[in-house]
């Protein structure tokens, strides 16, 4: 069934590469669907000085796009939500050390954490580590740990749940260790054991595909 662009969410894991992909896609067919919406916090686009940290490298394509490419560009979501699905926050970071240090995963301490379900999006619009309904990938196809446990955290049982925290413990020790994100993603992706595990939560935990290209995309034009 063909989707109108009016309805579409693309989405990509929180990558570099990714971002830059669905960002040449949306400049592409910009006049197709107006306006689109962009996960760049709104406070940036009020107006108000943000400290963007490591993610501003990360936005750092939609921010061009926001300010240069024809086409109408809207904000959403908040700094805070796009941080807890692509960084470590603090609180994240303290049961991060306590499974490291002490082997200890008190999973009523991470139920709490992820208990909130995911924002839906704007649409059309393009998401980061958004794996919800109808998404179309147009960047990084692999869910991050954390964005694996941001979507469907409430649907795995416990063997899950406590396999899913030993990739984010190794997830959030790529991140410290790398030069980037992308150099993370890349060292996360190069094991067979998480792509297995991420495509087990996403297809069948998600009990749903995704396209990997829009099809409402012009045919000479990929």
């Amino acid at each position: 069934m063909r989707r109108s662009a009016e309805d579409l969410v693309l989405t990509t894991a929180a990558a570099r590469f990714g971002v830059e992909a669905c960002a040449d896609l949306l400049e592409a067919v910009a006049d197709r669907a107006d306006p689109i919406y962009l996960p760049i916090p709104t406070e940036i686009c009020e107006g108000a000085f943000v400290d963007l940290g490591a993610l501003g490298w990360l936005l750092e394509p939609l921010l061009d796009l926001y300010h240069h490419a024809p086409g109408r560009w809207l904000c959403y979501g908040s700094l805070d939500d796009l941080r807890r699905r692509a960084l470590a926050t603090a609180r994240l970071a303290g049961l991060v050390v306590r499974a490291k240090v002490f082997g200890s995963v008190d999973l009523r301490r991470w139920d709490s954490l992820f208990a909130l379900p995911p924002q839906e999006p704007p649409r059309p619009s393009l998401a980061i580590g958004y794996w919800g309904r109808d998404s179309v990938i147009c960047g990084a196809p692999v869910p991050t740990p954390l964005e694996l446990a941001s979507a469907f955290w409430a649907e795995l049982d416990g063997a899950q749940k406590r396999e899913l925290v030993e990739y984010i413990v190794e997830y959030i020790d790529l991140l410290l260790a790398s030069i980037n994100m992308d150099e993370a993603y890349s060292k996360l992706l190069s094991h067979g054991r998480y792509l297995r595990f991420a495509d087990a939560v996403v297809h069948r935990v998600g009990n749903r595909k995704h396209d990997v290209v829009p099809t409402w995309f012009p045919e000479n034009s990929t």
